[in-house]
């Protein structure tokens, strides 16, 4: 009796571990599909969160991303904010067809749009319509903020390739201070607008010189 006994545990303890190895090997193949699934998953949960780190695209990054959406010679790259979204719109000069504006999320770089130039409506354009300071309100508002002029232009310089800061002001706009910052670039000029106590690019403009 005592040995059957024995036998019944042993099997039981043999069937158990039969079924956990199944298990596991069911769980391994489950496993196996989610580890190719979830590096993508991954990805898109890092691109979605970008917005959230402040990663944004510099201008040459947008400029190259528009370029894959449509051939041509880049005019203009805007930043706007609009609805909540942050974009990069990029007016490209097309010999022989219509010129057109590539639209794209300024953090991961995804084509919104690509319209004809000629049906594209600015009106509703992000723009800073501030006045212009003298240099003692620029000296008193510098107080108040906790970038200097240094950091703010490095930030700037970030958005560009090879640029010079020709001119930079301190303004009050919206309720907030923003570094207005121009650059000389090898290509052209470019208009950089930065929060002057976070550091997050408000507004980037750069416009190409004519080639032809």
């Amino acid at each position: 009796m005592m040995m059957n006994k024995h036998k019944l545990w042993i099997g039981s303890i043999s069937a158990a571990v039969l079924l956990g190895g199944s298990a596991v090997a069911a769980s391994s193949s489950v496993n196996g599909q989610s580890v190719q699934t979830t590096p993508s998953a991954t990805s898109q949960s890092v691109t979605q969160d970008q917005s959230s780190t402040g990663k944004l695209l510099t201008g040459a990054q947008a400029k190259a991303a528009a370029l894959k959406a449509a051939e041509g010679k880049v005019d203009d790259i805007d930043l706007e904010r609009r609805n909540g979204q942050t974009f990069y719109e990029v007016e490209i000069d097309r010999k022989g067809s219509n010129d057109v504006v590539v639209r794209l999320d300024a953090y991961t770089g995804k084509i919104l749009a690509v319209v004809d130039d000629e049906d594209y409506d600015d009106d509703d354009d992000y723009n800073y319509n501030g006045s212009a300071t003298s240099t003692s309100s620029n000296q008193s508002a510098a107080k108040q903020v906790k970038l200097t002029e240094a950091q703010a232009s490095s930030i700037a310089l970030k958005q560009v390739t090879g640029g010079k800061v020709t001119e930079i002001e301190l303004d009050h706009d919206d309720g907030r201070y923003v570094y207005e910052i121009e650059i000389r670039t090898a290509d052209g000029e470019a208009d950089v607008d930065v929060d002057a106590n976070t550091g997050k690019v408000l507004s980037f403009d750069q416009d190409f010189d004519d080639e032809d």
